[in-house]
C-alpha cells in the first residue's frame, strides 16, 4: 500500500492552476445541488432532521464549518462530538447495535483497523472511484476525504514573550528553553497526535521497523511539554497558552487566516508525515439512506472546497482553490520534507510505539 500523500502530490495539489482540468469540469457537473435537496427532503421526512457522526469536532478540520453549510443548505443538523478517533472506535465495539452512531470519522490508520473489525458496513460514495486507491478500503469499509500535514503550530506572540525564537526542527524542541511551552496531544485517544509521535520518530532517525529512537525523542521533549491533552489543544495555542502545539498544519492556518491569531506554520527540517482522514458507515446507523447521502456530499465539489478553504488537503485535489493555495505557505520548511509512508507500513508498527508512549512517557 502506498503513502496516501507525498510531497509531490501536495506540491501539485498547491500548484493547481485556476482553470480545472477537464476531467474534474466534467465531474463537477454531475453534481445537482437541486436534486440532492430532493433527496435530503425524502431522507428527512423519513429518518428525522438529525444525522450522528462520532468525531465531528467543529475546530478539527472545521467540521464546525462543513456541518453548518450542510444544515443551511439541505436541513439536517450533524451534532459537535468530541471523540477522537481512539474513543471512537472504541465507542462502536461497546455499543454495537446500541450505537446512535451513523456515520464515523477517523484519522485513516484508525479507519482500517474499524473496518477490519466490523463496525462498517460498506458503502461506495459518488466519487469513490477517483479517490486513491491506496486511501479507501476496496469493498467501501472507509475511504479518505481528506489529509493533512503533521507541523509545529507556533504563536509567534507566546514565544516573543518568552524570549526564544520560532523552533524549525525537531531538535530544536529539546532544548530546555522551550520548557513548557511545548505540547501535543494523548496519542491514545487522538489520531492526529498518533501521527505526530509517528513523524517525530521518523525526524529522529528511527522507521516503521524501529521506533526507539522517537520513543528516546519524546522522553527527553517530556522535559519540555506543559500537557499531553485528552481533548483539543487548538483553543489553548490560539490563545498562547501552548506556544508551540504539534498537529496538523490544516489547524495552523484555519487560526492565522481565520480567527486572525498570531500564528504560523512550521514544517520541520528533518521531515514530517501526511494525515490522512476517512470516513466509514456504522454498521448499525439508524439512519441508513440519510447517512449514504451525506457521505456522497462529503466527496462533492461543495465539502471539497470547504476543506480546501479550510485549509485541508481535498482527497480529489482538483477541487483546491485559489485561496487555498496562496495561505497554504508555512513560516519555515516546505512540502518537499514530506516523507512517504504507507497506512501498512504505519500500522504495523504504531500500535507498539503507542502503548510504549502510554506506559514510558504519559502522565496519569
Amino acid at each position: 500500500m502506498k503513502a496516501c500523500i507525498s510531497a509531490t502530490s501536495i506540491a501539485r495539489g498547491l500548484a493547481l492552476g485556476l482553470g480545472l482540468s477537464f476531467a474534474f469540469a466534467a465531474w463537477a457537473q454531475t453534481w445537482n445541488q437541486a436534486e440532492f435537496k430532493k433527496r435530503m427532503d425524502a431522507a428527512r421526512a423519513s429518518e428525522g432532521p438529525t444525522l450522528i457522526q462520532y468525531d465531528a469536532q467543529p475546530n478539527y478540520a472545521n467540521w464546525g464549518g462543513v456541518t453548518d453549510f450542510f444544515r443551511r443548505t439541505y436541513g439536517v443538523r450533524v451534532p459537535p462530538d468530541m471523540k477522537g478517533s481512539g474513543p471512537t472506535l472504541a465507542a462502536l465495539l461497546r455499543e454495537q447495535n446500541n450505537t446512535v452512531a451513523d456515520v464515523a470519522y477517523y484519522n485513516a490508520l484508525v479507519a482500517q483497523e474499524a473496518g477490519e473489525r466490523g463496525v462498517h458496513q460498506p458503502y461506495k460514495p459518488a466519487g469513490f472511484d477517483r479517490i486513491p486507491a491506496h486511501c479507501k478500503d476496496p469493498n467501501g469499509l472507509w475511504f479518505c476525504v481528506h489529509q493533512g500535514v503533521i507541523g509545529f503550530i507556533v504563536n509567534t506572540e507566546a514565544l516573543k514573550k518568552a524570549n526564544v525564537p520560532v523552533p524549525k526542527c525537531w531538535k530544536d524542541l529539546i532544548d530546555p528553553k522551550y520548557k513548557g511551552l511545548v505540547a501535543y496531544d494523548d496519542p491514545t485517544v487522538h489520531g492526529t497526535a498518533m501521527e505526530a509521535i509517528f513523524a517525530a520518530n521518523l525526524g529522529a532517525g528511527g522507521s516503521t521497523q524501529d521506533f526507539k529512537p522517537g520513543l528516546d525523542y519524546l522522553k527527553k521533549l517530556d522535559a519540555n511539554i506543559l500537557r499531553y491533552s485528552r481533548d483539543t489543544s487548538y483553543n489553548a495555542a490560539l490563545r498562547g497558552e501552548v506556544a508551540v502545539w504539534i498537529h496538523a498544519d490544516g489547524s495552523g492556518y484555519k487560526m492565522k487566516w481565520e480567527d486572525k491569531g498570531p500564528i504560523e506554520v512550521v514544517i520541520p527540517c528533518e521531515g514530517t508525515v501526511s494525515v490522512p482522514l476517512a470516513m466509514g458507515m456504522v454498521k448499525w446507523a439508524k439512519r441508513p439512506e440519510m447517512a449514504k447521502a451525506y457521505l456522497d456530499w462529503l466527496l462533492s465539489p461543495e465539502a471539497q472546497g470547504i476543506w480546501a478553504d479550510s485549509y485541508w488537503l481535498p482527497i480529489l485535489q482538483e477541487h483546491m482553490t485559489p485561496q487555498a493555495r496562496e495561505r497554504m505557505k508555512p513560516l519555515f520548511g516546505s512540502y518537499d520534507l514530506i516523507k512517504g509512508v504507507s497506512i501498512g507500513e504505519k500500522r504495523k508498527m504504531i500500535g507498539e510505539y503507542r502503548t510504549a508512549w502510554r506506559d514510558q512517557i504519559r502522565r496519569q
